[in-house]
């Protein structure tokens, strides 16, 4: 299937304002994303946002609060995307309020510890650490402590995994949903996704070998399910909903994952953006077809926190 002509036409914009990565080390990852999303904002929204710190030793855990509405509300712990290496509070803002918004929920964006800096289990930590945190401030955040799901997109996705089976392991806080857009999985690059989309506008093959190095670099790795969540079983998870990108290298991992999940016994859904390539959500506000999208994964938590 063709690339859809609103994000294509995004994409163009962004090429021709912002030079491609002439080296790709994290500095210059970053730096890029968070130039994207200054000069490619998001519409002005109504959410109310206020930002809190996580107290941990030796450091502290940023967190944004999106609030759509006054009143008890769901709450959702969110993971941005970038590899591990890049993205933050700044990058994934827009896509934070729609999804306060669409979901109904409050919805806490983390800063976890990035890599190369931050290998495997930092990122893992920081993210355990934030829906502890979220569950056990429930009642001071007016947040329903029964219905605090955890998400994320790509990276943020694998992490959000890895803190569901970690929440499993450990007998809590208890997890209501898994909320996983276009998630990364498990280091194999040759499906057929991988093979076809290798050289995809917006993530290639070469990019995910090397967030992968970044993030679970040789002796980082202790075998843990965190870190390749397909290495355990997946049974006892909570209801997952998973979206794939359908020109994402991606794709096959998550179409995989929501097979297992359903073999595990796990209630899962499965959504394909079949005309859209990873990373559609920070192209929702330009192109209507990922905004559809994005709106749908909304509407999709919002259910699955109300049963």
């Amino acid at each position: 299937m063709p690339l859809d002509p609103g994000v294509a036409d995004y994409l163009a914009r962004v090429a021709a304002e912002i030079a491609p990565l002439a080296e790709p080390t994290p500095a210059a990852r970053r730096n890029r994303m968070e130039l994207i999303a200054r000069r490619f904002p998001a519409p002005e929204d109504a959410v109310a946002r206020g930002d809190a710190w996580i107290a941990m030793p030796g450091r502290e855990i940023a967190v944004r609060l999106y609030r759509p509405r006054a009143g008890r509300l769901p709450g959702i712990v969110y993971l941005h995307g970038g590899g591990w290496v890049a993205g933050s509070l700044a990058t994934h803002d827009g896509a934070c309020a729609a999804l306060a918004q669409d979901a109904d929920a409050v919805v806490a964006s983390v800063h976890y510890r990035r890599a190369p800096e931050n290998p495997y289990p930092a990122p893992n930590d920081d993210a355990y650490a934030a829906l502890a945190w979220l569950a056990g401030h429930a009642d001071a955040l007016d947040v329903d402590a029964s219905r605090i799901g955890v998400g994320g997109d790509s990276a943020g996705a694998h992490l959000a995994i890895g803190c569901a089976i970690e929440a499993r392991d450990r007998g809590g806080p208890r997890v209501a949903l898994l909320l996983l857009v276009y998630p990364v999985v498990e280091p194999a690059f040759d499906t057929a996704s991988y093979r076809e989309h290798a050289s995809s506008p917006t993530l290639t093959r070469d990019d995910m070998i090397g967030y992968w190095r970044d993030y679970l670099p040789p002796g980082a790795d202790d075998g843990g399910a965190r870190a390749v969540p397909t290495r355990d079983t997946l049974a006892g998870l909570p209801p997952v909903h998973v979206v794939v990108a359908g020109l994402d290298p991606l794709r096959d991992e998550g179409v995989a994952l929501a097979s297992r999940l359903a073999q595990a016994g796990v209630a899962a859904t499965l959504a394909e953006a079949a005309s859209l390539p990873h990373g559609f959500l920070r192209a929702a506000p330009y192109a209507a077809a990922a905004r559809k999208a994005q709106a749908a994964l909304g509407s999709a938590a919002r259910a699955a926190l109300r049963r």
